[in-house]
């Protein structure tokens, strides 16, 4: 049946994807249909393509609780724009979409449908099998699509997530979740970045969770975070070896979420924050995923150095 609503906001995104191949000058390709078999579930992603032509590493990127794939548009196209092939993901059971049903079926606020949906197995055990579809259709279009075709490097793949998608990131990356036995890692992931990384409390992850992990791993958050010093967790936990821990002071949990540029807004994005993700977050994926040169301490403190700005006065970096 046709619905004039849909057709008009199709044609919507449609010119702005338009305008921002236009601007900056690299495509972006929406794909909200991608059917997995195996589980009947549509997993809808979008791709931000560098302007290099030969293939480059692939970063899937994993929205928090209630986002969407254009959750982190601002640092995806920055990612893209310093030569990544940049997947974001959007989880069914666990975006807007879903929030909003549970709800209106459940009449709950939106905290309690948060939760419900946090609480929901389901949910938890779908998102880090989106990731595997994710890498596997990607696999597929690199053979197969002429937009795509030997485009991906797929033996370089990193994964960055907030919040939920740092949950769906670190079970990605070997990190095991409570009460779900199947496992669920990926081990094509060569590097992990979570934001607002999950703690050790038994709701998502206990202590136990952690000790298989070889997979380098970096945790970003900050003093103001929801979970607060559980966000360090992860740092305690994990084996030595390729493990970061970047500390933002005075940064919350919504400073690490930046749609900016995307068809979707925030009321409020913290740009400042924004901006120094720009700056480090490249940077880390050049020294895991090409082999540039170790961000030793020297290099740690310049990087921080270079990137404060704004309301981001300190940045704490530490490494085991």
């Amino acid at each position: 049946m046709f619905v004039p609503g849909t057709f008009v906001a199709a044609l919507l995104f449609f010119a702005f994807v338009l305008s921002n191949v236009a601007s900056a000058q690299q495509a972006v390709i929406d794909l909200p249909e991608n059917v997995d078999e195996s589980r009947s579930r549509n997993v809808p992603l979008t791709f931000h393509l560098p302007k290099q032509k030969n293939a480059q590493p692939l970063v899937l990127v994993s929205h928090g609780g209630a986002g969407s794939r254009h959750g982190l548009y601002a640092l995806a196209v920055e990612m893209a724009r310093q030569g990544y092939v940049v997947l974001c993901m959007e989880h069914i059971t666990s975006n807007t979409d879903d929030i909003r049903r549970r709800m209106r079926t459940g009449r709950l606020s939106f905290r309690e449908a948060l939760v419900d949906c946090g609480n929901d197995m389901t949910a938890r055990t779908n998102r880090p099998l989106d990731v595997r579809f994710a890498i596997d259709l990607s696999d597929r279009l690199n053979r197969e699509d002429d937009r795509f075709r030997r485009r991906i490097d797929l033996s370089k793949i990193a994964i960055l997530g907030h919040s939920y998608g740092a949950y769906t990131a670190m079970v990605g990356c070997g990190v095991k979740p409570v009460g779900i036995e199947v496992n669920l890692s990926e081990p094509r992931i060569k590097l992990g970045i979570g934001f607002s990384p999950q703690s050790a409390n038994g709701a998502f992850f206990d202590e136990n969770s952690f000790a298989a992990v070889k997979t380098p791993f970096v945790g970003i958050s900050g003093t103001q975070d929801l979970a607060g010093d559980g966000h360090r967790d992860f740092f305690k936990l994990m084996p030595k070896g390729d493990k970061h821990l970047l500390w933002f002071h005075d940064a919350n949990h919504f400073s690490f979420s930046d749609p900016t540029g995307g068809p979707r807004r925030l009321p409020r994005t913290d740009s400042d924050v924004t901006n120094v993700l720009k700056r480090i977050v490249p940077e880390i994926l050049h020294t895991y995923l090409r082999g540039e040169p170790e961000l030793d301490k020297a290099a740690r403190e310049d990087l921080v150095k270079e990137s404060l700005g704004g309301t981001v006065h300190r940045i704490e970096w530490h490494v085991n």
